[in-house]
């Protein structure tokens, strides 16, 4: 009986230190993707850790509340976190500080400069600054830094005001520049980007009113659109002839999208992601932007209609103009609601790309469907894909479409009847008619 009852019984589990048998450097690195406050706080675990976060390669500086309160523990760890740092130590390679908006009274600009001028001598490769980046004293500290490599400068509602010494002599190793662009200080920016010889990568948030990028050197611009509620007549133009990538994301409600052109001869890919979109006149500036960008090789949509639309419009097509030709085209992704109008204008882009390899379509409900249940009909922003072979027509995957064996579900797509330009130009106007009755009503 002993003797079954301990073949039975389970065999007791030995607890491995897996964490402390990791060797130093992968720790550090560990170590280096947490905010300095959490790695300073590994230093309890055991002597081995004590001293470690001190080796960590990042800094990560943040106020925990919205209190001036905060102050004096900011300034401490600032102190034991990076003007302890001695050049001699392992080399710094990321900073992020973050401090409010109004600096308070014992936290003073000149403080945050030392801060900045000791990560330049550390060799500080990558900075983000948010909150008070946009103070003219703390920019002049962030433009001196010779060794940056990438430079996030916070989105805030104070213009920024740029070092009036030449930047093409200091900032000679930045490849990746982030920060918001306004009409108030476009002319900066346009200055700034024609001095940086070796930008690559670009991110501007984009708020309104008429703005030119111009960059010789810049390969990957990525354009974050604002609320753009009340902008009727924004226009971005971009003179970019080394773009090869583009990303087009909004931010908030989407009623008005600038209009965007220019020279982008090298693009490649396009990346556009648009939510909350309204129907006045959405669908004339995507037609254009899709005009502008159709020489690319892949492209990307993911679109989405407000959930106050009580009726489905056209998105991409302009009603009374066609798709232009997409003679490059060989990868496209739509994720949007397939219903009849935004069904029929990817059909005539499909058919406007004749080196097509593969199309990923995947249908989005637009919205909620229980505001205004007397209004808003299920059935009409119902997907109008075609089943496919699951059954399904929340989605169609076709690949490898240059083999002819693998046209024949794509051609079945491509046939499928269309409604006429002045027929969808009729249904549109008898809608409009119609929500105009039913808020007259109220």
């Amino acid at each position: 009986m002993e003797t079954a009852q301990t073949e039975t019984d389970p065999k007791p589990q030995i607890e491995i230190d897996r964490l402390s048998n990791l060797p130093e450097a992968l720790l550090i690195v560990i170590l280096s993707f947490l905010p300095t406050r959490s790695a300073v706080r590994t230093s309890v675990l055991s002597r081995r850790f004590q001293h470690l976060w001190k080796a960590s390669p990042s800094v990560n500086l943040s106020f925990q509340k919205n209190t001036f309160k905060e102050s004096p523990s900011y300034v401490a760890m600032a102190n034991s976190a990076l003007l302890c740092r001695q050049p001699s130590d392992p080399p710094l390679l990321r900073l992020r500080l973050d401090v409010p908006y109004q600096l308070p009274f014992d936290l003073p600009p000149e403080f945050i400069c030392s801060l900045l001028d000791h990560a330049h001598s550390l060799g500080l490769r990558h900075l983000t600054l948010d909150g008070s980046g946009d103070h003219e004293l703390i920019l002049q500290s962030v433009f001196s830094i010779t060794s940056l490599q990438s430079l996030s400068l916070p989105i805030s509602s104070r213009e920024l005001v740029f070092p009036s010494t030449a930047i093409a002599t200091t900032l000679t190793c930045l490849k990746s520049l982030s920060l918001d662009l306004k009409p108030s200080n476009s002319a900066q920016v346009e200055r700034l980007l024609s001095e940086l010889c070796c930008l690559e990568h670009l991110q501007l948030g984009i708020v309104a009113g008429v703005l030119t990028v111009s960059s010789l050197t810049v390969k990957k611009l990525e354009l974050l659109i604002f609320n753009t509620i009340n902008d009727t007549d924004s226009v971005v133009r971009l003179s970019m002839p080394s773009l090869e990538f583009l990303y087009l994301e909004s931010q908030g409600i989407t009623e008005h999208l600038p209009h965007i052109h220019g020279d982008i001869p090298l693009l490649r890919k396009s990346v556009i992601k648009l939510r909350n979109l309204r129907s006045n006149n959405v669908n004339a500036v995507i037609a254009q932007f899709l005009k502008f960008i159709s020489h690319a090789e892949e492209l990307s949509l993911d679109l989405k209609e407000h959930w106050y639309e009580d009726y489905p419009f056209d998105i991409l097509l302009e009603p009374g103009k066609e798709i232009p030709v997409f003679p490059n085209l060989k990868h496209l992704n739509a994720r949007m609601c397939f219903h009849e109008h935004n069904f029929e204008a990817v059909i005539s882009l499909l058919r406007q790309s004749p080196a097509l390899q593969s199309v990923k379509l995947v249908h989005k409900v637009a919205g909620y469907f229980n505001r205004w249940p007397k209004k808003r009909r299920r059935k009409d922003w119902r997907s109008k894909l075609p089943r496919n072979a699951d059954g399904n027509y929340q989605y169609a995957y076709f690949t490898n479409l240059h083999l002819i064996e693998n046209n024949e579900g794509f051609m079945k797509l491509l046939s499928k009847n269309s409604t006429p330009l002045e027929l969808k130009a009729r249904k549109a106007v008898t809608r409009t008619s119609c929500a105009a009755k039913l808020i007259s009503g109220f």
